[in-house]
């Protein structure tokens, strides 16, 4: 039976998912008079989107996804504090076999306190159920370590992967000096597991949960043990140049499994500590950037299937630019160094290029990996009008060893039409 340690296979993942829009940025008085803003003790923003996706498997027979979705969020503002709530309904028929067609979810629910307002200036606190992304928001980074990955569909697009927020507090100040930011999860990462039976399910999971269904073995799904993380970051802004240093300690992004005994395995998180330093420098129309990061005692198994410790290095060298004929172009190198297990290295990919005046975008997001390790996605995305986009993709994952995330998703290949429809 393979054993596999799930945060080293988070690791090969290594993506990073687009960050969400921020709530906050937008001018709440644009279009307003004057008296209409004075006169009010708040502004506030609601907005609905529905959603929709229909995937289609091309190396198996059925479908991935019929999802449509009711996407809405309200941001109340009143100068000194702010409110955001993000939540969405789902129907997937497709997932009947193995999971509920209906979900409801909260997934974004904070309060925000300018200090500003109140004579401190330059500080910010955000206290509730937050996405919280460190690092950069194109592909691969080493510290967006913060929320967990999204297991019942992990795959954001062909470089990067989806997380899930997670209840924390968050203090910012920003200073001549630089920009301090710290966060405390009092309850740790929300992790969400993929269903058994599921497509998104890993393998060693799989073969795991049959045994113990079969009573061969008893099995104890421990994946969220609600203790505290926490972590630090600083980053300094000048002219052509940014330079950041960040350190969190928290548990695994996944849960690792575990031998008990003969006949008894346990998948739980452990403790990880990683430190991380990163700069960019514009040069041109290009921005080159740079990030090492350093995990102590990050957990590995060997060939025997027992748990250990080993440290990791990481490194990441970036380009992108845009172009003037709207072409855009995004390059990543890393490499993973275990003291003591298989080193990982490739790349990561975006090249995309819009036409009708920005109407239409097409493109290629790609990551390619160690022992053929591949994830990519071809993409149209057409924005009809103000209210209605439609998109078109084309997905391919696989390659990789018997443990890697990537051989347990070989069979995923999908394409994919989906649209937006702002209410």
């Amino acid at each position: 039976m393979k054993k596999i340690c799930l945060l080293t296979v988070c690791l090969c993942l290594s993506g990073q998912v687009m960050a969400e829009d921020d709530p906050f940025a937008f001018d709440l008085t644009e279009g307003d008079d004057d008296t209409a803003a004075e006169s009010s003790a708040y502004d506030y923003r609601f907005s609905n989107a529905i959603e929709g996706r229909l995937r289609k498997f091309t190396r198996r027979s059925d479908f991935l996804s019929s999802r449509l979705r009711l996407n809405s969020s309200l941001l109340l503002d009143a100068g000194a504090g702010s409110l955001y709530v993000n939540g969405f309904f789902d129907y997937d028929e497709a997932v009947h076999a193995y999971d509920k067609r209906f979900r409801a979810y909260l997934y974004e629910l904070y309060g925000r306190i300018n200090g500003s307002e109140i004579g401190l200036s330059g500080s910010r606190l955000s206290v509730g159920k937050i996405r919280l992304s460190w690092g950069v928001n194109d592909g691969r980074s080493t510290i967006d370590v913060i929320n967990a990955t999204y297991m019942p569909d992990p795959m954001a697009n062909g470089r990067t992967i989806y997380k899930w927020p997670a209840w924390m507090a968050r203090i910012e100040q920003s200073t001549s000096l630089g920009n301090i930011e710290g966060v405390i999860l009092p309850f740790g990462k929300d992790r969400r597991e993929a269903e058994y039976g599921s497509p998104w399910e890993l393998e060693s999971v799989h073969e795991l949960r049959t045994m113990e269904r079969d009573g061969v073995i008893f099995l104890n799904e421990h994946v969220n043990p609600r203790k505290p993380e926490w972590g630090g970051r600083y980053i300094k802004y000048m002219s052509g140049f940014d330079f950041g240093a960040a350190y969190y300690s928290g548990f695994s992004d996944l849960p690792v499994v575990r031998r008990v005994s003969a006949n008894s395995f346990l998948m739980e998180p452990v403790r990880s500590r990683v430190v991380n330093i990163s700069g960019a420098m514009s040069a041109g129309s290009s921005t080159l950037r740079a990030e090492a990061a350093y995990t102590r005692d990050a957990t590995v198994y060997d060939r025997n299937g027992n748990v250990y410790y080993t440290d990791l290095k990481q490194v990441i060298a970036g380009w992108d630019r845009n172009f003037n004929n709207d072409v855009y172009a995004n390059i990543q190198l890393f490499i993973d160094h275990y003291d003591s297990f298989q080193d990982d290295y490739g790349l990561t990919l975006s090249l995309s290029r819009k036409y009708f005046h920005d109407a239409l975008n097409l493109g290629v997001n790609a990551m390619y990996g160690y022992k053929n390790e591949h994830s990519v996605e071809t993409f149209a995305e057409y924005i009809v009008n103000d209210s209605l986009t439609i998109n078109l993709r084309g997905y391919w994952i696989g390659g990789g060893t018997d443990s890697s995330v990537y051989h347990s998703y070989e069979r995923n290949d999908y394409v994919e039409i989906g649209f937006k429809y702002y209410l």
